[in-house]
């Protein structure tokens, strides 16, 4: 079984935001599980990606995404609005302000699977 190890700076969960989570993804690219990972760079075939992982992120995150960025509200206000309670695809928004969890002009938005 080929997993995929995919670390980042925080996890977006409906809970809240969750510090240094390392995600593992079957060959489907279905969620396996979460673990803590404080130093991704020690951890052997794990992928990092600096920004806020979202797990089930709409489909047409692209789209979502720009309407995010429009409403200039923080995150963890409108992701629960947005993020459907049936699975979605995992994504992650990078160039974030972290301290307020806002997008910012130089946000991105990568798909984790295509």
């Amino acid at each position: 079984m080929t997993e995929r190890r995919i670390a980042s700076n925080l996890l977006w969960t409906p809970q809240g935001v969750i510090r240094h989570p390392l995600a593992v993804f079957g060959p489907e690219g279905c969620l396996l599980r979460i673990e803590p990972c404080a130093e991704p760079d020690r951890q052997p075939a794990t992928e990092f990606y600096a920004g806020l992982l979202v797990l089930d992120f709409p489909t047409d995150y692209e789209t979502l995404f720009s309407k995010l960025r429009a409403e200039r509200a923080a995150l963890s206000e409108r992701l629960p609005h947005y993020v459907p309670a049936a699975p979605g695809r995992p994504v992650v928004l990078s160039g974030l302000d972290y301290d307020t969890l806002r997008l910012t002009p130089c946000s991105r938005i990568t798909a984790l699977f295509c």
